[in-house]
């Protein structure tokens, strides 16, 4: 694919305001109407108010502001760049005027997230997004909210929760008032409701859908129907083929389980009582794809964002004694999907009982990662699966009925009405067995069981942790954490550094955890991997400890956890981490920073050995002489001007096809999903990819599959003629910037309002990663990247400093300054200094009396 040279594609503050204005109403209007006929547009161009008036915070200026409900004197100081800075005078304000800053910067992506987490999207995009509400109704974001709000104690937690709203609705009230709400939600003809402590409990659950909804063992038992049961446990062991390094490597407790429900929903389960009379029993259950495809399908038209579908995060400390400061280094960089405005709103939060700064997401109080006075941290994805789908027997005589422990029982029911935008209602009914909700009914029923439905008090495990002063209290802070399962990588000012894993993983005794399950009852969750036997570590031996999606523990961890090929990630990049930092010594926060930025790539090194290795001493035509000089003399770095790393990015793809495609013989069905294509721009998954290729690299001599030496020189002659055809015969044309590149996409899904796409470098595997694939219509482009480094952070607690910057900006107004004027800062790898507990910092400021 050629890509363009960089362009701005938002509207320019430059042209004039009336036709930019003009511009971007008719961009959000088509997005938001879609090829249909548009809204009646008199109020949304109404001169001086409409979408006509001036972005709210396009010219942010100093002021004084009423807020009501105050206990006493609050502020808001916004540096230059839109970083902002809340400071109160009591706890409760800290959470209000938090609120109140969010809506004022973020209320339309804060209602958009609602309103995909809760099901109620279609009410104002329209029948397209039908699917999707049904999708997230069936999963149950909302009932778990409803669930925990119901049963959450009166105390700080629900007192926080209704600060924090309170300040949200002051602020929608006011832009109401105003007549200045977001241009898009002008556009739609809506006002958002007010907003309640449930929308931010699903916006934490959306969070951890994100991060922990999985469909691999769906894509999985396809492969090993198409594979065949023997070659599948040949190639995709419990562990990698390439090596592992675990932050936790042992030794293990094998320690009591701890209980788990049966069923994640928040609906009550019927009990034996509810058993249909008489019947006989269906078939045992006979494992393998056995139908799954359907639901594949329908998760594959989810808005993106609702899978975790790549590797996500970077996280690693040092001990004082490998620094030059003589304190702990810490570097954090979350690996997300890319957007305009970003997930993130970065603050400092300054009030009698808390101090912090970090990153938040709009909807939330509290951050998600970042420092205190005492303590700093960063999370990353743990690799223990939190989705197990069940194949559920039923018998088409008995609707509404499925077999459960000896006997027939009804399925529970909750039922929805779905407003929907120009279009009548829609009604939809959820259906749930003992494992919970049915997802799949088509072929068969298949019912999933969610750890991200289950009871979590986040925002208490968080309170609490901006409380701790020490590795102890940060980790008995986090005891009751159940949804998302992440690791948190610890550093404080006393010098102590840790890693460990939370979150809840479940345990089936006697199945593979990572495939489809039986339903009948045998194989339903007894229990969890306790708190105390959960990977952890602190202050080891090595002085380091990094987490990077790797398998966090050895193979002889005594629970069910990751196999090679339920995570996407393959543990390159941990691999990377501990190389560069193994032997370091004296080690400062622009060492790790360009850590962070690094596009070396240690599959790239070491799959590239095994290729020359392969075609040496055989005829070469003159291009694939230049081509074996060319990687012979390449170090492994996916730079743009790279014609290196676009052979070796088209290598790794066609060897996992030809590895795989002979031994291939299952339906065509869901191929797609899960087989690496030849020379195409749809991605596979980099799962199988990535497996493939770790056996070729570690010891391609003992590959599972096929003569490793007459694939890898097949694999060269083809990726070369292919690169020949497509490029050209000059190399100069393979760069790979000019065939890969990234792209910032507006939460609105208009490309107007895109960042991009600028050439790029980096891959799945490097520290720096580029992960993700821009999806235009139907066809994906997998050459433009749209997911990576979300946030990235570093402090040192020898100089107290800390710095940090993401791809996007404070507002989600494109006419704001602060829409996207940080990215050209995290393109080019810098980070700005957090200006923590700084008064002097805010060149403007917001006063708030009652």
């Amino acid at each position: 694919m050629t890509v363009p040279r960089p362009r701005r594609q938002r509207i320019r503050r430059a042209v004039d305001l009336g036709a930019g204005l003009l511009a971007t109403a008719l961009v959000v209007l088509l997005v938001l109407t879609g090829a249909g006929g548009l809204p009646p547009l008199g109020a949304a161009f109404n001169p001086g108010t409409g979408v006509w008036h001036l972005a709210n915070d396009a010219d942010a200026a100093s002021a004084d502001l009423a807020l009501s409900g105050l206990h006493g004197a609050a502020s808001v100081g916004f540096e230059t760049d839109g970083i902002a800075h809340v400071k109160t005078a009591d706890d409760g304000d800290l959470w209000r005027v938090i609120g109140y800053t969010h809506a004022r910067f973020r209320l339309f992506q804060m209602d958009l997230m609602r309103r995909q987490g809760e099901g109620t999207l279609a009410e104002v995009l329209g029948p397209d997004m039908v699917e999707s509400d049904e999708f997230e109704l069936d999963l149950g974001l909302r009932r778990a909210a409803e669930r925990d709000w119901a049963q959450m104690p009166a105390g700080e937690t629900r007192d926080t929760l209704i600060a924090y709203s309170d300040g949200v609705n002051a602020a929608l009230d006011q832009l109401v008032a105003d007549d200045a709400l977001p241009t898009p939600i002008k556009l739609a003809g809506y006002v958002p409701a007010h907003w309640t402590p449930v929308d931010t409990l699903v916006l934490q659950r959306q969070l951890a859908q994100n991060l922990s909804f999985s469909e691999d063992a769906l894509t999985f038992a396809h492969a090993k129907d198409a594979l065949g049961a023997s070659t599948f446990a040949a190639l995709f062991p419990a562990v990698p083929a390439n090596r592992q390094y675990p932050y936790d490597p042992g030794p293990y407790q094998a320690l009591p389980l701890a209980a788990a429900p049966v069923r994640a929903d928040a609906a009550p389960l019927r009990t034996a009582g509810d058993a249909a009379p008489g019947g006989v029993a269906p078939a045992s259950f006979q494992g393998g794809d056995a139908g799954v495809t359907p639901l594949l399908n329908r998760i594959a038209k989810l808005p993106e964002g609702e899978v975790h579908d790549f590797g996500a995060s970077n996280a690693w400390v040092v001990s004082g004694a490998r620094t030059a400061s003589g304190g702990p280094l810490l570097a954090a960089d979350p690996h997300l999907d890319f957007s305009l405005p970003s997930i993130w709103y970065q603050l400092e939060g300054d009030s009698p009982g808390f101090h912090f700064a970090g990153p938040t997401i709009p909807g939330v109080p509290v951050p998600l990662m970042g420092r205190t006075d005492s303590v700093s941290w960063g999370i990353t994805n743990a690799q223990h699966p939190t989705t197990l789908y069940y194949l559920e027997q039923t018998d088409p005589a008995r609707p509404g009925q499925y077999y459960w422990r000896g006997a027939w029982h009804r399925t529970d029911t909750v039922d929805y009405t779905i407003a929907v935008k120009d279009a009548p209602a829609v009604h939809h009914t959820v259906s749930l067995t003992a494992h919970g909700p049915i997802m799949q009914i088509e072929d068969r029923t298949v019912s999933v069981w969610w750890a991200g439905t289950l009871p979590s008090d986040n925002i208490t495990d968080v309170l609490n942790l901006l409380r701790a002063k020490d590795f102890m209290s940060f980790r008995a802070s986090l005891r009751t954490w159940a949804t998302p399962a992440v690791n948190f990588v610890f550093a404080d000012a006393k010098g102590d550094i840790g890693a460990f894993d939370v979150g809840v993983a479940p345990q089936v005794k006697g199945h593979e955890i990572s495939l489809p399950l039986p339903g009948d009852g045998s194989a339903d969750v007894s229990g969890a991997i306790p708190f105390d036997a959960l990977p952890h570590a602190a202050n080891p031996p090595s002085g380091l400890l990094a987490s990077a999606n790797q398998r966090e523990v050895g193979a002889d961890y005594p629970y069910q956890y990751s196999t090679s090929y339920n995570f996407v990630d393959q543990g390159w990049r941990a691999t990377e981490i501990n190389r560069t930092l193994g032997a370091a010594t004296k080690l400062t926060a622009d060492d790790f920073r360009r850590l962070q930025a690094s596009r070396h790539d240690p599959l790239a090194v070491q799959l590239t050995a095994a290729v020359l290795s392969a075609v040496k001493g055989t005829s070469l035509s003159p291009q694939e002489r230049q081509v074996t000089d060319l990687l012979a003399r390449w170090d492994g770095t996916m730079a743009e001007g790279s014609a290196a790393a676009t052979v070796f990015e088209n290598l790794e793809d066609h060897l996992a096809y030809l590895a795989l495609k002979p031994n291939w013989h299952g339906p065509a069905a869901a191929d797609d999903e899960v087989l690496p294509p030849p020379f195409d721009t749809t991605p596979a998954t980099p799962i199988v990819t990535g497996t493939v290729l770790g056996w070729f690299a570690q010891n391609p001599s003992a590959s599972p599959i096929g003569d490793p030496t007459a694939l890898l020189r097949r694999t060269f002659t083809e990726t070369v003629a292919h690169l020949g055809q497509t490029y050209g015969a000059d190399l100069a044309g393979w760069a790979y910037g000019k065939h890969h590149s990234v792209v910032f996409q507006s939460l609105l899904g208009a490309s107007p309002l895109n960042d991009g796409p600028y050439p790029s470098g980096g891959d799945a595997q490097t520290v720096n990663a580029a992960v993700g694939a821009l999806h235009d219509g139907d066809k994906v482009l997998n050459d433009v990247t749209t997911g990576g480094a979300s946030w990235r952070f570093v402090v040192d607690w020898g100089t107290g400093q800390a710095a940090s910057t993401y791809p996007g900006g404070q507002s989600e107004d494109p006419l704001s300054p602060w829409y996207d004027n940080l990215l050209a800062e995290w393109r080019a790898g810098r980070l700005s200094p957090m200006s923590y507990g700084r008064a002097d910092a805010a060149a403007t400021t917001w006063r708030f009396t009652r």
